[in-house]
């Protein structure tokens, strides 16, 4: 009986050490044990939770590349046309409509001076859309493709018969094939804007007009087209009296002597040289020639060029 007693006692010991052994194993496990509601055997308070390190507890998470925006890029510069000298007498070809085509009408190419000129105008030329008109003249583009020879400038006084949504492509196919020809400066006038004409489709031309000459503006000011001078003839001639028919975009014969001169003193502005008349009969030639759309209008301009 005492033999039981002691075997018994001996065997309580022996289980006792045995789960005793078993709740260190499970206090060294981490938060796994304690969140499986096993309770510990220690009588004093609970220890403070062991950190088990792990090989990449001290790096820096890794990103995939997908999470991560490309940063912002600034626009794409404009492209870049280095603005060449013009000779002293550049050979310059003015394409026109029936605008322009007044110059030769009326006998006022005499005051087209200072220049090689290469006068191409035609009634209802558009710029790079067909042109319209029962016979249809050869557009904008395909004159200046078509000219023999290189081109020093390119003077743009056509397009009031094409609507202004087509404008800015044109506008673009122009400047490209006067660079194409060897084009220094092309020299574009502004539309007159509050006019009286209708387009040969009905629709009044001075909504269109008045947006052709707000896109040239904006694409000039982009910093893409540095050869490109805006001549404003526009504001220029509106300080005039007598220069326009009623439609307030054809030129009477002043008109027409108005505006030859006015480009052939745009052209030698650009130039950096002498105007090729002075601004009345008599007068003392400037030079420079300064900008006319700053000087503005010769007061009687027919006359500085009688015979």
């Amino acid at each position: 009986m005492g033999r039981r007693i002691i075997g018994h006692v001996i065997a309580a010991v022996l289980l006792t050490g045995v789960v005793a052994c078993g709740d260190d194993d499970a206090s060294t496990s981490g938060a796994s044990a304690a969140g499986n509601g096993v309770a510990s055997t220690a009588a004093s308070a609970p220890a403070a939770p062991t950190t088990i390190p792990t090989a990449t507890s001290n790096a820096t998470p890794t990103v995939p590349a997908t999470a991560t925006p490309a940063p912002p890029t600034s626009p794409a510069p404009p492209p870049t046309t280095v603005v060449a000298p013009l000779p002293p007498v550049p050979r310059v070809l003015l394409v026109g409509d029936s605008t322009l085509l007044s110059v030769g009408e009326f006998g006022a190419l005499v005051a087209l001076r200072g220049m090689d000129p290469v006068y191409q105008a035609a009634s209802c030329r558009a710029l790079g859309q067909p042109s319209c008109g029962k016979h249809p003249p050869i557009n904008s583009v395909n004159v200046i493709d078509g000219t023999e020879g290189n081109i020093d400038v390119v003077v743009i006084m056509a397009g009031y018969d094409e609507w202004f949504t087509t404008f800015a492509e044109s506008f673009d196919q122009v400047i490209a094939s006067a660079r194409a020809k060897g084009a220094k400066r092309i020299v574009w006038l502004t539309y007159p804007e509050g006019v009286d004409y209708v387009l040969p489709d009905d629709r009044k031309a001075s909504e269109s007009l008045i947006n052709m000459n707000r896109i040239m503006f904006e694409r000039v000011a982009s910093g893409g087209y540095p050869d490109v001078l805006i001549a404003d003839w526009f504001r220029y001639a509106a300080a005039t009296q007598g220069w326009f028919e009623g439609d307030d975009i054809h030129l009477t014969r002043t008109g027409a002597f108005g505006v030859a001169d006015y480009i052939s003193r745009k052209v030698a502005f650009a130039a950096g040289q002498p105007c090729p008349v002075p601004r009345e009969v008599n007068g003392a030639v400037e030079s420079p020639c300064p900008d006319p759309d700053v000087s503005g209008p010769v007061p009687d301009v027919v006359s500085l060029y009688a015979a």
